[in-house]
């Protein structure tokens, strides 16, 4: 089966390793109607119109964002400050009125202050760590969301295509039944055959006409849950490329199943995620430690004021200017910072325990889904061979019938049994392409490759 193009648009649409900055510009123009809609061009589609993704993309650039804020931490604060005004003072001296004073004249001031913390025992260093953690879990987290969103597409394309490839199978097992009763109808007619078996022949194509009816109704079901997948239209008519058959591929992912689980405990993106979350929950224990030590800066203050009424009784201009080295020790905070801290490591404590069960979890999942593919690519020899038996099976039933030699009830059970087994194929197909999907999505590898 030719899937190349199948993901190969995750990529680029989505920059799965955290090119958080980078909007999703690669999103498919308008689907052309005459053209069989493929899985990679859905995939794609999904990915463009999914509100939880796009949510997940703006949650990461708000970390980064938040990483950047931690890191301005590291430069110098120059602040600036002007005033103006009109001040009014009278001095009166009871007994020596020569000696009253009087000033009436326009104050104005303007200064800067500069503050740059040079040292704060790892302070700043475990803010930036904490903030980074928290956007490789928020890149972990979209990473995650982008393989959920192709998995559930790729899912709902192959229910659709499922469900056509079984109508087709019961439109083929609904004319081989019209050809029964035709057949029955003939002999009957001829008085060469029984009304019995006339009777079981139509009852026959009845009943494949109520499946296919059924058949028709869960494709349209199928087609509306992926048109909605895709932000179009339950109702829209779509078309989409045939199921092919597994050509070679069957053996894919047969590894074993020890290296699959430790692979994904290393590097799925749910692990990831917890992993991200148990190193910023540890720097900021390491940060709330740091609140309780002292910090060295460097300051510096200059002033310009113009008759400062509060100052002097005359108009005068004064200018000051400091600089030099601030030590602030934190002596006593009620405990504050020590609780903060044992909060902090308790959260710590927390966070590595979500990350030994995330490791756990997917563990388990790429257990079951290695045995599930296992099992669907056996039943998917099975079934080729199945539908081979069954359609041979039906050919001789059939002659057997015309001859005058086998009976109705021979050929409609070689009739059903065919019928079963081209859906059971159809199903197996499905199951095998499914099952190596959800592996491939335990694994954490719904990228760019070929599945």
């Amino acid at each position: 089966m030719k899937r190349r193009a199948m993901l190969a648009m995750v990529l680029c649409l989505c920059g799965l390793q955290g090119q958080a900055a980078q909007p999703l510009q690669a999103c498919p123009g308008a689907w052309p109607a005459d053209q069989p809609l493929s899985l990679s061009r859905a995939v794609a589609m999904a990915l463009c119109a999914d509100p939880e993704l796009q949510a997940a993309w703006r949650t990461e650039l708000s970390n980064q964002a938040s990483m950047e804020a931690e890191r301005s931490a590291y430069w110098p604060t120059l602040q600036g400050q002007a005033n103006t005004g009109r001040a009014n003072r009278k001095t009166r001296y009871d007994g020596f009125p020569e000696a009253n004073s009087s000033l009436d004249a326009r104050t104005s001031g303007y200064g800067l202050s500069l503050n740059w913390v040079l040292y704060d025992f790892g302070l700043r260093d475990a803010r930036v760590e904490s903030a980074r953690q928290l956007l490789n879990a928020a890149s972990s987290s979209r990473v995650e969301k982008i393989q959920q969103v192709v998995l559930g597409t790729s899912k709902a394309f192959y229910q659709v295509q499922a469900s056509s490839a079984l109508l087709e199978a019961r439109r083929s097992i609904e004319a081989l039944a019209d050809d029964s009763l035709r057949v029955t109808t003939a002999k009957h007619q001829a008085g060469a055959g029984e009304r019995a078996d006339r009777l079981q022949a139509q009852t026959t194509f009845e009943q494949a006409q109520l499946e296919r009816v059924l058949a028709e109704g869960d494709l349209a079901i199928a087609s509306g849950a992926l048109a909605s997948a895709l932000n179009l239209s339950p109702s829209a008519p779509l078309r989409l490329e045939a199921l092919d058959e597994p050509q070679g591929q069957e053996a894919g992912f047969m590894q074993s199943v020890d290296a699959l689980m430790e692979q994904a405990r290393q590097a799925h993106p749910s692990v990831d995620s917890a992993r991200a979350q148990w190193a910023s929950s540890l720097a900021k224990a390491e940060a709330e430690r740091a609140q309780g030590r002292p910090t060295i800066s460097l300051y510096s203050d200059y002033r310009h004021e113009d008759t400062p009424v509060e100052q002097v009784a005359s108009r005068q201009q004064i200018e000051t200017w400091t600089v030099g080295v601030q030590v602030s020790v934190p002596i006593f905070d009620g405990f504050l910072a020590r609780r903060r801290t044992r909060a902090a490591e308790a959260e710590a404590a927390a966070r590595e325990q979500d990350l030994y069960g995330a490791q756990r979890a997917i563990a388990l999942s790429v257990w079951r889904s290695r045995q599930s593919l296992e099992a669907r690519t056996q039943a998917l020899v099975i079934s080729r061979r199945l539908v081979a038996s069954a359609s041979q099976s039906h050919r001789v039933a059939l002659g057997r019938y015309k001859a005058g030699v086998g009976s109705i009830i021979e050929l409609l059970n070689a009739q059903n049994d065919l019928a079963n087994a081209q859906q059971r194929r159809v199903a197996s197909v499905v199951e095998w392409y499914t099952a190596r999907l959800q592996l491939a999505a335990d694994l954490g590898q719904l990228d760019g490759r070929e599945y």
